[in-house]
């Protein structure tokens, strides 16, 4: 991508029709697309992306099929699948900062799920404001579905563990305030916790909701959350991927804007550690732990391309080098927290050392080879720093979360500001 960046139209379409008219003007900073990325879905199951230059006003059902079955013969799918019935009830916790407005977006899209046998804590992170309790008492008191608790303390692995005080359910799933939930999304999940009472974590398919900036495509293209269209499932049996960084590199296994959780394993590995997670010194990390912790405590963990949810990726390019210092920080942050807490994972660790800096800085390796046209080196350099930040900001961070109060690292905080259900 050069500076000519042109705005990307974000659409789905079941191949089994009917095919839209697509309206293309109107983007956010420019007057009109320059293309489209199409999530390609045969009812409930998504069968991949297909992107294609598009020009004019509207792109009409006649082009679209086209475009798609250039790319997706239809003589290749299968009929369509169904969800199984009598799903498991669940919980949904959402943590939020300062975000009334996205926050309701989330809450409609997963007020209208499919699978209607679930509650919804919100976990309100140290808020400037009372302006989210009063958005969920005046829009969602009603719905008899919306819990919610206040922590005065930052951190997103302490949110995490205050929503999962008020969580109920044999099965709990997490997302965050920017997304937009599919419909199926929670189906998808509780049917894989229905199908195996082994597997202890469930990850799934993150698109992006938008690309209206270049901030945007470089984040899709480059980092992106995306995992891929086949279903797969990670354990220390028979589920193991080939090579030397397994499970250490637990960024392969999704992304804390969509994981689930059976409530057994997160008990089992002790809740989330309040010294991770956006908010803290440490930057992040707090999904990667639980996903790591999950397998190596003997869990399986089923990465599910039919659980979606659509992301809004930061629009502005001068927050993107922060974030990408941030995200490296975290994964430092993970890794320093495994190696402190397990000496033999730590002999692995320095074992995987070579393999890991391959992957790392290899021109030629799948991270590298993501690189898109354009993306500052700089943010790539941001990155590399900020894992090595990553160790000494693992133990401020613990140290500051002890100081606090906050009990070990892992443990449910202590004090909540309130809760409530509405």
């Amino acid at each position: 991508m050069s500076d000519s960046f042109e705005p990307v139209k974000i659409i789905e379409v079941d191949v089994n029709g009917p095919f839209p008219n697509v309206p293309i003007d109107g983007a956010l900073e420019h007057p009109s697309y320059g293309s489209v990325m199409c999530l390609v879905r045969n009812g409930i199951d998504p069968i991949g992306i297909a992107e294609f230059p598009v020009r004019g006003v509207v792109l009409t059902g006649e082009e679209l099929k086209a475009h798609i079955e250039a790319q997706f013969p239809r003589a290749g799918f299968t009929k369509p699948r169904t969800l199984p019935k009598n799903l498991p009830y669940m919980d949904v916790v959402i943590a939020t900062r300062d975000r009334p407005d996205s926050l309701a977006r989330c809450l409609d899209s997963l007020l209208a799920q499919s699978h209607d046998g679930f509650s919804i804590v919100v976990a309100d992170s140290a808020p400037s404001s009372d302006d989210t309790a009063a958005m969920i008492r005046s829009r969602y008191a009603g719905t008899g579905r919306v819990k919610y608790v206040r922590d005065e303390r930052p951190g997103l692995g302490r949110a995490h563990n205050a929503g999962m005080n008020l969580v109920t359910a044999d099965a709990v799933a997490f997302t965050d305030d920017d997304v937009v939930a599919d419909r199926y999304w929670l189906a998808s999940i509780a049917a894989n916790f229905a199908r195996n009472r082994k597997v202890g974590c469930v990850t799934g398919l993150i698109m992006p909701a938008e690309l209206e900036t270049r901030a945007q495509w470089w984040t899709e293209k480059h980092g992106g959350f995306g995992k891929g269209f086949r279903r797969r499932e990670f354990d220390l049996d028979g589920n193991r991927p080939e090579g030397r960084l397994f499970p250490f590199t637990a960024g392969q296994f999704g992304s804390g804007a969509n994981m689930a959780f059976s409530t057994a394993a997160v008990r089992s590995i002790g809740g989330f550690d309040n010294a991770l997670g956006a908010g803290t010194k440490a930057r992040g990390g707090d999904d990667l732990v639980a996903f790591y912790s999950v397998i190596t405590n003997g869990f399986s963990l089923v990465y599910e391309p039919r659980a979606i949810v659509w992301h809004y990726h930061r629009r502005k390019e001068i927050g993107m080098e922060r974030q990408a210092y941030n995200y490296g920080m975290g994964l430092g942050a993970y890794l320093t927290k495994v190696a402190v807490e397990d000496p033999k994972a730590a002999a692995r660790l320095v074992a995987a050392l070579p393999a890991g800096l391959v992957h790392m800085l290899g021109r030629s390796s799948p991270k590298n080879r993501r690189l898109p046209s354009g993306y500052p080196q700089r943010f790539v350099w941001k990155e590399r720093l900020g894992i090595l930040a990553g160790v000494p900001g693992y133990f401020r961070s613990r140290a500051e979360t002890r100081k606090a109060g906050a009990g070990s690292a892992g443990k449910a905080p202590s004090a909540l500001g309130s809760s409530w259900q509405g």
